[in-house]
């Protein structure tokens, strides 16, 4: 008040001279910046929900030295995001990031809600066990700020390929999917990096 800020000192009411000028308005960048950050969380607390709790992120963080998993999750996929849209680069967005190693898909087929993913299988090894959960993340692509999740408790690495039926979610017949198959181990605390396949 009139240049002199009154607070609360251990009981007594104190004042000083008030440090702060008048606010300044935010630049063009600084507003997009925002703007991008506000997207990033809003993604991040829709897909924490789709994967009910994994650990993915927080278990990135850690192998990285990365302090929070949501700032993991910004750093990798904060570029894929455009303000008020959601993803808008599906390909370079990853659902998953961990030490296991990523899937390499060779295959990937649909028939209308129903697809099959297969991929490379060699040898069973510390980082790419063949007992490894298989995971698949997935967007419609009329829904780019609603991620998805499905773990295949019946699919398995050493299997080499997944069967999985994509609820239709009143979707249009046809409506292209982004999918993203990536492994954990049996505890789940250790997962591979997605792969994107678009169909």
């Amino acid at each position: 008040m009139d240049g002199v800020t009154y607070y609360l000192y251990g009981g007594t009411i104190r004042k000083c001279k008030s440090k702060r000028g008048p606010k300044k308005s935010r630049t063009e960048g600084e507003e997009k910046s925002s703007s991008q950050f506000t997207e990033v969380r809003k993604m991040w607390r829709i897909y924490r929900r789709a994967t009910g709790g994994l650990p993915i992120w927080r278990t990135w963080a850690r192998a990285t030295g990365i302090s929070k998993s949501d700032s993991a999750f910004h750093s990798v996929n904060g570029g894929c995001l455009r303000p008020g849209k959601g993803v808008w680069a599906f390909p370079t967005f990853r659902f998953s990031m961990g030490t296991l190693e990523a899937p390499v898909i060779t295959d990937v087929a649909r028939d209308g809600w129903s697809v099959t993913l297969r991929w490379e299988n060699d040898a069973d090894r510390p980082k790419a066990s063949a007992s490894d959960q298989v995971y698949l993340g997935y967007f419609y692509n009329t829904q780019p700020r609603s991620p998805q999740m499905i773990t295949c408790h019946n699919a398995h690495r050493g299997d080499g390929e997944v069967t999985m039926e994509i609820p239709a979610a009143g979707q249009p017949d046809g409506t292209p999917l982004h999918l993203y198959l990536f492994f954990g181990n049996e505890n789940p605390d250790r997962f591979s990096p997605s792969e994107y396949a678009g169909i």
